[in-house]
């Protein structure tokens, strides 16, 4: 019988992570790209290319959509390692817990949502207010949630 891991005979897998944040106008871009760096382990900071999008907002006002996609597996997994080590226990059973919320079976998609306050100040924390970076995880072979879930599980991310 095939793992949890496997969806008719193929492993569950990344095929690639997205990270997206707003910087308003009342916001220094620099420390919220800085925010961005936290999340990652210190073997990316350097290599990863945090990319700026300068729009206007509803209002007129500017706003920077500062994003990056890590698409090479090493990258992924050096990440997925350093969430799963750097993030509470607590934060991870949250993680758990609203799963059902965060996966989208038809597009392969778990998302979080870290404070990016907390992170600028070194400290990985769920946050679903507005002020927040968002995390994307594309999963390939995960249809059913339960694939995704073990996943997860697996690597740490979810107890």
């Amino acid at each position: 019988m095939a793992s949890s891991r496997e969806a008719k005979g193929r492993k569950v897998e990344v095929s690639h992570v997205e990270i997206t944040t707003f910087c308003h106008a009342t916001e220094d871009c620099i420390r919220v790209e800085e925010s961005i760096k936290n999340l990652l382990p210190a073997e990316l900071k350097t290599r990863v290319k945090i990319n700026e999008d300068k729009k206007d907002g509803y209002y007129g006002n500017p706003i920077s959509i500062l994003s990056l996609k890590i698409m090479d597996k090493q990258y992924i997994d050096l990440l997925i390692n350093h969430l799963a080590f750097k993030m509470d226990p607590i934060e991870k059973s949250i993680l758990g817990a609203t799963f059902d919320l965060r996966y989208d079976p038809r597009t392969g998609r778990f998302i979080v949502r870290y404070s990016k306050q907390d992170l600028y100040l070194g400290n990985i924390k769920i946050s679903d207010t507005d002020d927040v970076i968002k995390l994307t995880i594309y999963l390939k072979n995960a249809k059913k949630k339960e694939n995704a879930f073990e996943y997860l599980k697996s690597v740490g991310l979810i107890p």
